[in-house]
């Protein structure tokens, strides 16, 4: 660490997170083998106005700037300053991005290794009530004049370095710092790095949590790892201001990503957490219907604010409706006038479809056009049948099953490859139950609409159990997936 220069940085900003945040004040204190050697501070003009909450906890206001030089002068000083350095501030994500930012505005780049004081004192002086700068001052009395203000922060946290340096007298610490190339670097100041480590590479959902345990974003992912780094990564202020809240992340693993989606809107809808933007207003459902034309013809139709007699299928999105009706027109032959798939025209000319019927030009009659509506008509009802989908479990020993009772999303589930099943009833032995929303309504709709090679175990009802079908033949399926 002798060769090392370490650039301790404190800034002061405008207050508007990472994005837009422009530099009020900034000082630079250069410290090699745990001494002074060099030192830089100057007021910087925002080009922008000072927000009253700010000038009420820092005391700079805009008369304090106007003739302060603006960053663009003094880009050179600062990059002579930190260059060949380490940068280090208390919580340096922010300094160092904010300081980026203001170099890259002015089509310079700005790259320095970095070192947080916050994650530092976590691991040599462990057991803090608060590493706040102020606080973690009045915990192992390091003198801290002006607050808020670079000058006196900065000298401050070059108290704190020193007192680290004399902790880490091997420099064991602070080199397996430098030295990271994981998340690790970008990890939010109150979340340890071997909880990072301990995250699975897994589907599930995930939850960033506060200091007191309760979701303050809740997110689901392929590979719930790899989607919390980028998390990391991302310098919008939203993101900003979560790391700054996060105190530790959990998860549960779901095997698949329709169970993900499914415990993602059930967790946000319970809890509500306040960085996850509202769930989007789910609009009223395109509802699938059929009716009898003038010719004795029965003809399919969309409907989204109608009361039809008779209606299957809800489909949240046109583009799904169309993309279902067409694949229905094809595979029973009929005709996409009588499907809702052409209006205004005499006679089928679908850019798509090439098996029409010919019932639009009189080539057969309304009742065999009927019987074929009928077979679709089958084929469609079995949609909102009770059922198992089956999916992939949270180990190669297992299997997940989502229980659509009467085509509406109730529960899932986990089954064991060992685990004896004798009936089709006992699913409801692994079976968590969970209320059906529109949110879920839609994720459900979605996949049975386009999941290819989709399991689908069919639980058919009665009187007595509510559920029949040959056991072997339900848990077979089951088993065999």
């Amino acid at each position: 660490m002798k060769d090392i220069k370490i650039a301790i940085t404190d800034i002061e900003t405008t207050g508007n997170g990472i994005k837009g945040n422009r530099i009020t004040e900034i000082c630079v204190i250069v410290v090699q083998d745990g001494k002074v050697i060099d030192e830089y501070s100057s007021l910087v003009n925002p080009s922008q106005s000072i927000p009253l909450y700010i000038e009420s906890l820092t005391g700079i206001n805009d008369e304090m700037l106007s003739n302060a030089p603006q960053f663009s002068e003094i880009a050179d000083e600062v990059d002579k300053i930190t260059k060949d350095c380490v940068f280090v501030a208390h919580n340096v994500n922010f300094d160092y991005n904010i300081v980026r930012a203001e170099f890259a505005s002015l089509n310079r780049e700005f790259k320095r290794k970095r070192l947080c004081t916050v994650r530092l004192s976590k691991k040599l002086i462990p057991g803090l009530f608060s590493y706040s700068l102020g606080n973690i001052c009045t915990s192992i009395n390091i003198p801290h004049i002006d607050r808020h203000r670079a000058k006196g922060d900065c000298d401050a946290t070059v108290i704190l370095f020193q007192r680290c340096l004399s902790l880490d007298s091997d420099f064991e610490v602070i080199t397996k710092f430098l030295n990271q190339r994981t998340a690790a670097s970008y990890l939010p100041p109150n979340f340890k790095n071997s909880d990072f480590e301990k995250l699975p590479t897994s589907t599930g959902v995930y939850f960033f949590r506060d200091k007191n345990g309760i979701p303050l974003y809740i997110g689901k992912a392929k590979n719930i790892k790899s989607r919390i780094k980028s998390h990391f990564q991302e310098r919008s202020n939203h993101k900003y201001k979560l790391m700054q809240e996060t105190y530790s992340i959990d998860y549960e693993l779901t095997g698949n990503e329709m169970l993900a989606l499914l415990r993602e809107s059930e967790l946000i809808l319970k809890f509500y957490p306040k960085f996850n933007k509202a769930q989007k207003k789910v609009t009223r459902p395109y509802t699938f219907t059929s009716y009898h034309n003038q010719k004795g013809i029965e003809q399919f139709a969309l409907h989204k604010n109608k009361i039809a007699p008779v209606s299957w299928m809800k489909f949240y999105t046109r583009e799904e409706a169309i993309k279902f009706l067409e694949s229905l027109c094809a595979e029973f032959e009929l005709c996409p006038k009588y499907c809702g798939l052409q209006s205004g025209v005499k006679y089928c000319d679908h850019y798509k479809i090439t098996t029409c019927s010919g019932a639009c030009k009189n080539e057969i009659d309304a009742e065999e056009y009927n019987r074929r509506v009928s077979k679709a008509v089958d084929y469609i009802s079995h949609f909102e049948d009770s059922c198992l989908l089956v999916e992939k479990g949270r180990t190669t020993n297992e299997k997940s099953f989502i229980y659509l009772k009467k085509g509406r999303y109730a529960g899932y589930g986990f089954i064991d490859n060992s685990d004896e099943l004798n009936h089709p009833e006992e699913f409801k032995n692994f079976l968590i139950p969970q209320k059906t929303s529109s949110y879920a309504d839609r994720i459900v709709s979605r996949y049975l609409n386009t999941k290819k090679n989709l399991v689908k175990i069919p639980l058919q009802g009665n009187e007595n159990t509510g559920l029949e079908d040959s056991s072997e033949k339900i848990f077979g399926k089951l088993m065999n997936f």
